[in-house]
């Protein structure tokens, strides 16, 4: 299965870049924690919970050797549950973060994930799952944008 989402980041690419590479990425892990809560939390919304029991895990991201292509880098990631990975996708991607002018950045998301469980995960997928993965990701994204708006107030001095 096929994710992708983006966000605007009002920070120069090189800034995004610099941080999400800092300390081989492992505050990326956090964010994409509360995301899956987040997903977690509309599966509970929309989802038969009896069906699809509440399973906690601990996400962990790692983060792959950056390619830089013009104004445009690659880092490659993979996303998965550190807890009973046979219940969970891994999810590869690609995080891109591309310049669209000086002040703004592009951040993109792009992966693949495969569902757990055979066949039986195939249609959960199809029938829920997959609006969670999408779900997760969003919120992944837009908590790294947040993160690293934080994070230049910071050194800035602003509040």
């Amino acid at each position: 299965m096929l994710v992708h989402d983006y966000v605007y980041v009002p920070l120069a690419a090189d800034r995004v870049r610099d941080q999400i590479l800092s300390g081989s990425g492992a505050w990326l892990s956090p964010l994409a924690v509360a995301a899956a809560g987040e997903g977690e939390a509309l599966r509970l919304r929309v989802g038969p919970t009896l069906a699809l029991p509440l399973l906690s895990k601990t996400v962990a991201v790692e983060t792959g050797d950056p390619l830089v292509r013009g104004d445009v880098t690659v880092v490659p990631i993979v996303w998965r549950a550190t807890g009973a990975p046979g219940l969970f996708p891994v999810l590869a991607a690609d995080l891109e973060v591309a310049t669209l002018d000086p002040h703004l950045t592009q951040l993109t998301l792009r992966g693949r994930y495969e569902p757990p469980l055979g066949a039986l995960g195939q249609r959960l997928d199809r029938l829920l799952l997959h609006r969670l993965a999408e779900a997760s990701v969003r919120a992944f994204l837009r908590r790294v944008a947040e993160a690293l708006d934080t994070a230049q107030r910071a050194v800035a001095g602003v509040a």
